[in-house]
């Protein structure tokens, strides 16, 4: 009898060791370089990365000062490396690329810092925890970032993770397939290293109260991710059989790190699934499902042009067999007491690309749908930190100081402020609060001495 192949072993293809380049190959790639007097990709970036310094270095084989160039604007390169939109951004804007081939900044990104982990020469700033201490609530980008900030601030800084692993969105948000998640465990071993205290499984407001920590730290950080999923919005979405895709994403995950079983997940083998929406949640959730053995359709109402999803992703998502249906927009989920298809009406897009119904409608099978249509934050948690929102649930912030809530020494930042975006605006959104976190300590120390 055959052995029965384990659907997760194809949630691997990419191995952490497999690099894209040799250091041969990443340093003729470097070489490639036109060294720009006005560096577009560097004024693409989000964070201004040094582009075209650590690339240089590259040229001349000194992997140590590449590695210094990227982490004076990155702190989190070799995960960035992987899952930046980078073909809407640096390379994107690499003046190659308008005749031919960009350079290909990710890839060398992610070489450096790999390069630099594996070999043990990154530097570790040991925090001397003379400076203050900070709580922050939620390990993803964003307070990954700013604890590293922070720690090199000489903060004495404590992580609360709700989950049981590091990472937030990047370790269950993005599939294994774009991102091992050992990139991710090393960046927190890396925290680690310079001090950082991290305690998982401790959910703020149910474990432990936003006062514990007001009382117990200088400053507090909130960090938190979106994870409540927007309905279809259609009629009969809430049938058995409709699930949202950050949570199918992290149920998935949760199987690889042994803490679910495979016949809990929502997709098996064999079912028929429509994913709604064309964002790069869409295209992960798509890829993940097809790779439990699922026939996967990709619904959406518009045009393939108008997706939201990197070019990149829809090349990839279609080449694994994920199958797309284009002007067709839900109207109602099919079926009584569990999911049986999706009934559409076709689209029609005019001259001066208004779309309209056309009155026609059908209906693609299924037995599974997921909604892939955005995230919100969880509102009774916001609520339990007492500081002020938004209608929609989302943390408001001062400018000055920087990051800071309505609650005196209470600082957010990343997908729970900004609305959920990119891994590299977290992190950098992270980096600026951290520097608005150590002013507001050190002036309200000085401020305190002054006063006794």
């Amino acid at each position: 009898m055959s052995e029965t192949k384990n659907p997760l072993s194809s949630f691997h293809e990419e191995p952490l060791h497999d690099r894209d380049l040799t250091f041969s190959e990443a340093v003729a790639e470097a070489k490639r370089c036109l060294h720009c007097k006005v560096p577009q990709c560097s004024k693409a970036c989000p964070i201004h990365n040094e582009i075209p310094q650590f690339i240089h270095a590259l040229t001349q084989g000194n992997l140590g000062e590449a590695v210094e160039h990227i982490y004076q604007q990155s702190d989190l390169p070799a995960i960035c490396g992987r899952v930046c939109p980078r073909e809407n951004q640096c390379e994107g804007a690499c003046v190659l690329g308008r005749k031919g081939r960009p350079v290909a900044i990710g890839k060398l990104e992610r070489f450096a810092a790999d390069m630099a982990m594996d070999g043990g020469f990154l530097p570790v700033h040991q925090s001397r925890k003379t400076s203050g201490s900070v709580a922050l609530i939620g390990c993803g980008p964003a307070s990954m970032a700013a604890a590293r900030e922070l720690a090199k601030r000489d903060y004495d800084v404590t992580i609360f993770e709700a989950a049981s692993q590091p990472g937030g969105t990047t370790t269950y948000g993005i599939p294994t397939f774009r991102l091992h998640k050992e990139v991710v465990s090393r960046e927190a071993a890396y925290l680690e290293k310079m001090g950082v205290t991290m305690q998982f499984g401790v959910k703020i407001g149910r474990d432990q109260s936003m006062e514990d920590l007001e009382s117990q730290f200088d400053a507090v950080f909130i960090g938190i991710g979106t994870m409540d999923a927007w309905s279809l919005g259609v009629a009969n979405d809430q049938v058995q059989g409709v699930v949202g895709a950050e949570s199918f994403l992290v149920q998935v995950q949760n199987v690889q790190f042994g803490e679910a079983d495979m016949a809990d997940l929502p997709i098996q083998a064999g079912d028929h699934v429509i994913v709604v929406g064309a964002g790069n949640v869409a295209i992960d959730a798509a890829r993940t499902a097809l790779r439990l053995g699922a026939e996967v359709h990709i619904v959406y109402r518009r045009a393939e042009k108008n997706m939201k999803c990197l070019p990149s992703e829809y090349e990839e998502a279609k080449a694994d067999g994920v199958q797309f249906q284009f002007y067709s927009a839900p109207k109602a989920v099919v079926g009584t007491d569990h999911v049986e298809g999706l009934k559409y009406e076709k689209q029609q897009i005019l001259e001066d690309a208004t779309m309209v119904p056309t009155g026609e409608f059908g209906v693609v099978p299924a037995n599974k749908i997921i909604a892939a249509i955005g995230n919100k934050p969880e509102l009774d948690v916001v609520r339990s930190f007492g500081v002020t929102a938004n209608d929609d649930g989302y943390i408001a912030v001062k400018d000055v100081p920087y990051g800071m809530t309505s609650k005196a020494g209470v600082f957010a930042a990343g997908d729970i402020v900004h609305k959920p975006q990119t891994v590299v605006l977290a992190m950098r959104e992270g980096r600026k609060t951290a520097l608005a976190i150590d002013a507001y300590v050190q002036a309200k120390k000085l401020m305190d001495a002054v006063q006794a």
